[in-house]
């Protein structure tokens, strides 16, 4: 095969072949028919969490998250103190333009996401924040700093982006035809859809002219419009459901295949632009269910709206070597890299977690490997490691994400922001490693969760598939009872709520009626006022504001519980432990065999296998093909039911379909394995084990099938002893892996107290609160005025890293005559011999900070970590102590060992370099919130006690008995003293 001259990869962000063939077949979508009919198509199989910019950084890298580092949509910006969208500067891994850049290749790329700030390869990039229109057609609409690369671009394709006041009738039309009747002062569905199609424009047209006035060898253009399309409106998209007002539908059902049709249209303009000696690769990261199995409610919860995604994308390749009017099966987004550079004669890195599509090739290919494309060295076109970003670029893209629903409304409090940014982070990050078979790495971080967050029964859920997978029985079984416990307490204080917004919601609706009857005075008395009763599309009233109907829907969804899922868990340990009688009982009473989730089915009709009632399991499976005939797993369950009804040409059938639709399946391929044994192919059920220990290296039961076969049907001694030698290894390392594993530790839900974690309506703030929304006058008496925070009593906080002195000043300061917030749990001890003065909620405080109220008058001890956590609207002082950071180190290593405990597994020099950080963001903590503190240097008060004394008597500004504070400074306790 010659090598390609030029390679043109195109993503369509959603796309999915249910909507696309039905086009075809109608003869709206010509340039992906020539393309199909030319070349070779397909299925690709996505990654969970199904999250675009996790998946598009996987396609350019050919690696899993863990890997590359993007792990959601936003992140914390380099200094802790807010949230941004997620940039390519947290990639930790080359993309193949990276790659090509070292190749001396020019490329090109267009909108990917995330590659902001544009990196500085050979050639061009335009990155995801180019083409975001302002929220207001009336807003600022400036090219923001470093979307471009090379600058000298800049004006050029400025003047290419389209803003949605430059659209006319004929560009929209199409869309909605009837899209003059829409009330827009009230219907804001028809300006988002505006601004898709003026994004999506726009970064068409850079790309079209970047690929006609540029050399290039490899351009990357990326789509993002419909999956916007399709998460705005594919509610909307025949057939109409039952839960879709008639009016609705009729308005607004073209959409979605429209915006294929506008693709399809762009796509034969690119491959133009491009050239016949272009190589072109069409693809999506993941599909969008366009039919009946079409979620009808979105979770409450971050990426919610994820769940409407489907597990296969397309994928479509043409050029010269190409197979044409093929079909490959098992294509995974990770093949998408090493094909490519397969494509270029180049080897492709054994650290990628994909391979190379080679059966879409017409003659055989060479493919060669490195080690890693990590380790080459040379100009690859990245940013240096200490790029920082002006967090003030990314605010409309922020919006932009918020108004799609994949990330909630930052808190304001930018402590809190950041904490759940993180939490949302390590939740992907958690699913990521599920979805590679990291269960056991995916545990603890799902267990810090769950226990943080007492609220996101997700993380429960999640972590009880890990306990699952990895046969933990008895730790399943304890969270399910926990999880049980804690719906129970939360679903009390949910319904309490749910009482007081009712109220609120009612006073509301009665201040709105006035404000209505002021609406219609201003328009019989013909004047030009802008609106002071708001409605929602469908003309009803709007009464909260949009983060108190996220809080309510968090509210809602806690009282409602979810049983139906507790007893599929149920039903999972009774099956766990051989159960399976139990477990369909436990199925049944959450009324699964109603369920529209193939999954479902598919665990029934695993535990009917397990009864050995086979017709059962087999009517289960069926049922579950019947909601989604794709589905991989019900057909690999059929291949294990044909197997025990003694049929294995059927099961062998069927474990075949499994495979071709996800290849990536080692438990599919083991199973096909079985049935091409017992149908007498053995060197096909010899492929399928190897490939089941290929994806799986620790499949103890396909070595032993392999060791069986090369002793018996195929005798090759080497290759029996090898698998034997294997799985006896596995077997052992396993049982110690088992051993080592520490047990989970939940938090009892009586430890929690839901009513303040609910989602909070200020109930005292409604006039305020209409008046605001509707921008009219106060229709009411004007409320008191807030309660001035610096008229409450002072809490006086003494912080510090730990083994810094904490302790020692909160012993000055209670000596000299103040009173400590302490329950006196932890007892002195030979590290403190004089007392830690310390309470154990401190511990909670990043979850549970409802009692900081009764520090008010005292003196608190939390340690710099920690300080994040503490509440705003309290008037506190900070009293920081200071001391050598590898003095520091070197004690809290003397503590563990007299403690006989193991800390973190870090370096002395990562533990310094990380609390210069902790300290570093504390500074800028307090200084942001100009908190007053002052600094107090340990080993200068172990020196001379008076210097402390005085300068805390003066910040504090309390009379404090300076003697009695110097008596309580023990110079003998300063042991780890820096020579």
């Amino acid at each position: 095969m010659a090598k390609s001259k030029k390679v043109l990869l195109v993503g369509w962000d959603a796309a999915d072949w249910k909507v696309i063939h039905k086009l075809m077949d109608e003869g709206k979508m010509p340039t992906v028919q020539r393309l199909v009919e030319n070349g070779t198509m397909g299925n690709l199989a996505t990654l969970f969490p199904a999250l675009s910019p996790m998946l598009w950084t996987s396609i350019a890298t050919g690696k899993r998250p863990i890997k590359h580092g993007i792990y959601g949509f936003t992140e914390p910006t380099p200094d802790k103190m807010a949230v941004q969208p997620v940039t390519n500067v947290s990639r930790r891994s080359k993309a193949i333009w990276n790659i090509l850049n070292q190749e001396d290749m020019k490329s090109i790329v267009v909108g990917w996401w995330p590659s902001h700030p544009a990196e500085p390869i050979n050639g061009v990039m335009v990155s995801d924040f180019y083409h975001k229109t302002p929220r207001k057609p009336t807003d600022k609409w400036e090219l923001m700093k470093k979307a471009i690369h090379p600058e000298a671009l800049e004006p050029m394709l400025n003047q290419l982006r389209l803003h949605p006041a430059m659209l006319r009738p004929e560009h929209v039309l199409p869309f909605v035809p009837k899209a003059a009747e829409i009330d827009q002062d009230n219907d804001g569905r028809l300006s988002s859809l505006m601004r898709v199609i003026c994004e999506c424009a726009t970064i068409h047209r850079a790309a079209e002219v970047l690929l006609r006035t540029n050399e290039w060898d490899f351009a990357a253009i990326y789509y993002d419009a419909i999956d916007h399309f399709c998460h705005g409106f594919m509610k909307y998209h025949p057939p109409r459901q039952s839960h879709i007002p008639e009016d609705d539908y009729e308005m607004f059902h073209n959409i979605v295949n429209q915006g294929y049709i506008y693709h399809d249209q762009m796509l034969a303009k690119l491959m133009a632009a491009a050239g016949d000696d272009t190589t072109v690769i069409l693809m999506s990261d993941h599909g969008f269910h366009p039919d009946h199995l079409r979620p009808r409610v979105i979770p409450n919860e971050p990426a919610g709206p994820a769940v409407e995604h489907r597990d296969l994308g397309i994928f479509v390749a043409c050029g010269e070597g190409i197979k044409k009017d093929h079909v490959v099966n098992g294509a995974n987004l990770l093949d998408v890299a090493p094909t490519i550079l397969t494509l270029y004669g180049l080897p492709y890195g054994e650290d990628m977690d994909g391979k190379p599509l080679t059966d879409m090739f017409e003659d055989d290919v060479e493919v060669s490997t490195i080690p890693s494309w990590e380790e080459v060295e040379g100009d690859d076109g990245q940013h240096p490691t200490d790029m920082n970003l002006d967090p003030s670029q990314s605010k409309e893209t922020m919006e932009q994400l918020i108004a799609l629903g994949y990330i909630d409304r930052p808190d304001d409090d930018s402590r809190v922001a950041v904490a759940k940014c993180q939490c949302e982070l390590d939740y992907n990050l958690a699913r990521s490693l599920m979805d590679g078979g990291q269960f056991g790495d995916a545990i603890p971080l799902l267990v810090n969760l769950y226990n943080l967050y007492p609220l996101e029964f997700r993380f429960g859920l999640q972590l009880s598939n890990c306990l699952t997978a990895m046969d933990r029985k008895h730790e399943l079984e304890m969270l399910v009872d926990d999880l049980n416990n804690r719906w129970r307490v939360a679903q009390v204080a949910a319904k309490k709520k749910i009482r007081e917004f009712a109220k609120v919601s009612k006073e509301r609706r009665l201040q709105f009626r006035e404000l209505k009857k002021m609406d219609e005075e201003n328009e019989a008395a013909g004047k030009n006022m802008p609106k002071l009763a708001l409605v929602d599309p469908r003309g009803k009233p709007i009464l909260f504001s949009p983060t108190e109907y996220q809080g309510i829907r968090k509210i809602r969804s806690v009282a409602r519980g979810n049983p139906q899922v507790l007893d599929f868990l149920s039903a999972t340990i009774s099956a766990s432990k051989g159960d399976f009688e139990d477990a369909i009982q436990w199925m049944e009473k959450a009324e699964m065999s109603k369920s529209t989730n193939p999954m479902y089915h598919y665990q029934m009709g695993n535990f009917y296998q397990g009864l050995s009632r086979f017709d059962d399991a087999e009517r289960a499976y069926l049922k579950a093909l019947e909601i989604d005939e794709l589905n991989a797993n019900a057909l690999m369950g059929l291949c294990r039911c044909y197997l025990s009804k003694s049929q294995p040409k059927k099961a062998a059938d069927f474990g075949s379909q499994a495979i071709a639709l996800k290849f990536h399946f080692p438990l599919g391929h083991f199973y096909l394995g079985e049935a091409r044994f017992a149908a007498g192919d053995v060197d096909g059920a010899i492929a399928a084990y190897e490939q089941a220990i290929d994806q799986n290296p620790n499949f103890v039961e396909a070595h032993e099938r392999l060791e069986k076969i090369f002793t018996t049907k195929v005798p090759n001694e080497e290759m029996a002893l090898e698998h034997k030698a294997a799985a006896k290894e596995l077997c052992e390392d396993q049982g110690e892996y088992l051993e080592d594993i520490e047990p989970i530790i939940l938090e009892p839900a009586d430890n929690f107290d839901f009513d303040s974690l609910m989602p909070k309506i200020d109930t005292d703030n409604t006039s305020e609160f209409l008046r605001c929304l509707g921008q009219a006058k106060p229709i009411t008496e004007k409320l008191e005025q807030p309660v001035d925070v610096s008229t409450k009593p002072e809490i006086v906080v003494v912080s510090g890293l730990p083994r810094s002195g904490t302790s020692m000043m909160m012993q000055m300061l209670v000596a000299g005559g103040m009173e400590a917030y302490t329950d006196e749990f932890r007892k002195p001890d030979e590290s403190n011999p004089k007392g830690y003065y310390e309470s154990e909620k401190v511990k909670k405080l990043a979850y549970l900070n409802n009692w900081v109220p009764d520090c008010q008058g005292k003196v608190l001890k939390v340690v710099a970590p920690l300080i994040t956590y503490l509440p705003q609207g309290y008037n506190y002082r900070i009293v920081l102590m200071v001391r050598d950071i590898s003095e520091v180190v070197e004690s809290q290593e003397k503590m563990l060992e007299r403690l006989n405990r193991t800390g973190g597994n870090m370096s002395a020099k990562e533990f310094e370099d990380l609390f210069t950080e902790q300290m570093y963001n504390l500074r800028m903590l307090m200084r942001f919130h100009e908190v007053p503190h002052c600094e107090v240097e340990y080993s200068k008060t172990i020196q001379d006690p008076s210097y402390a004394a005085k300068l805390v008597q003066n910040f504090i500004g309390h009379e404090l008995d300076i003697d009695k504070m110097l008596s309580a400074v023990d110079p003998s306790l300063y042991r780890q003293k820096r020579k």
